[in-house]
């Protein structure tokens, strides 16, 4: 039986049992969590965008607050509602819309194009260890303020701090080596200002009447540094991988540029980095979903691929189609805790797709390459064997 919070059900198996739990309705109970506690899991487009707005019956600071408050510490998603609210817009000026529209286009294709001079001339390489991964993080560490000196170790570092729970002693040891680079910057920051977040944090930032302390800063930066890269590097590799396991959809990116923007779409309703968000329903009170009665405080899984697949929504939902026509996506979470970094992740898909297309119109997957997206709550593709 599927443990649909623990298992990694690759590929198609993941779409084929999402298909069999929406065949029970749009949310069901599902075994997950090793059988420990009932779970819900949220798999109807309809029944999700309700959910997503509805911060009453599913208080969305109170799954932060279980799950990565002991390990990212307080940030504004694990704040209630008053406080996440006169939080979240001075904390994350950098990051909306207007401000990545602003962003240097320039600057984020050299990071890629650095990247890929190192890569070129091999001729081959594993496309996520050594262009996604890197991307990603060399793209929030230069937003941040960061060193990239151990960039190698930091989606792992991230990882074991996302998850936390699942192993305390490497979730502090990440944490300590992630404190360890960053408190340096942030005194560094304190006695002199650069163009960067950290610096705007501690010298353009007041929240009630004073800047943000040490350990709000530290949280703050444990929360970009983690769910914003590792999900941006993710996206990508599930964007190349699905490209080039549909060789004409590649094909017609490097011809067509102006399709691009729809691949990325599609790939982000197909395979999404976060496929499930887990929320607690309301304590005291029981909860009512699309007909579905759910006890207090039980653990429900957001199912954001699920939803994206519904097919009362999209025709033909397990088929990749870079021509299809966009639509009302739950990706990024709509409502009260839409993803602070969904513009910049999209910025970076953009700009990592358009330089990689340019640069290696002929990649393709090698003869060796088996890895597929695997995971229930955090998607993505571990490896991608490619050559040119």
């Amino acid at each position: 039986m599927t443990d649909w919070f623990y298992d990694s059900l690759p590929g198609k198996v993941f779409g084929e049992g999402l298909q069999r739990l929406r065949e029970q309705g749009p949310v069901v109970e599902v075994n997950a969590l090793n059988g420990a506690m009932p779970v819900y899991y949220i798999v109807g487009h309809r029944a999700l965008a309700e959910a997503f707005q509805d911060g009453d019956q599913f208080p969305p600071g109170h799954a932060y607050q279980i799950i990565s408050l002991p390990f990212i510490g307080e940030t504004f998603m694990s704040m209630n509602e008053s406080r996440h609210r006169q939080w979240r817009p001075p904390m994350t000026a950098s990051f909306k819309r207007s401000a990545v529209d602003k962003m240097d286009q320039h600057r984020l294709a050299e990071i890629g194009y650095k990247i890929l001079e190192d890569i070129e001339p091999l001729g081959k390489t594993d496309l996520v260890a050594n262009f996604t991964r890197l991307y990603a993080f060399r793209v929030i560490c230069d937003q941040l303020g960061l060193p990239i000196d151990y960039e190698k170790e930091y989606y792992q570092w991230s990882m074991d701090l996302m998850f936390g729970g699942r192993d305390i002693k490497k979730s502090k040891a990440a944490d300590q080596k992630l404190t360890a680079m960053v408190v340096p910057v942030v005194e560094a920051r304190r006695a002199q200002s650069r163009d960067d977040q950290i610096s705007r944090w501690l010298n353009d930032t007041s929240i009630e009447g004073a800047a943000p302390d040490n350990e709000a800063i530290l949280a703050h930066v444990r929360l970009f540094f983690t769910a914003g890269a590792t999900t941006t590097s993710d996206a990508m590799g599930n964007l190349f991988h699905a490209l080039l396991t549909h060789e004409d959809s590649w094909k017609q990116c490097v011809e067509q540029p102006e399709l691009q923007a729809n691949a990325i779409q599609e790939l982000l309703r197909w395979n999404p980095p976060v496929a499930a968000q887990p929320r607690f329903s309301r304590p005291g009170k029981s909860v009512t979903l699309a007909g579905v009665e759910i006890p207090p405080n039980s653990t429900v899984l957001f199912g954001v691929a699920a939803a994206n697949r519904d097919p009362a929504v999209f025709s033909e939902p397990d088929t990749f189609d870079i021509h299809r026509a966009k639509k009302n996506l739950l990706t990024f979470g709509p409502g009260l805790r839409t993803c602070p970094g969904m513009h910049l992740a999209q910025k970076n898909l953009s700009a990592a797709l358009r330089i990689v297309a340019e640069r290696l119109p002929n990649l393709r997957l090698s003869d060796d390459a088996n890895a597929e997206p695997e995971g229930i709550l955090l998607r993505g593709v571990r490896s991608l064997s490619v050559n040119w």
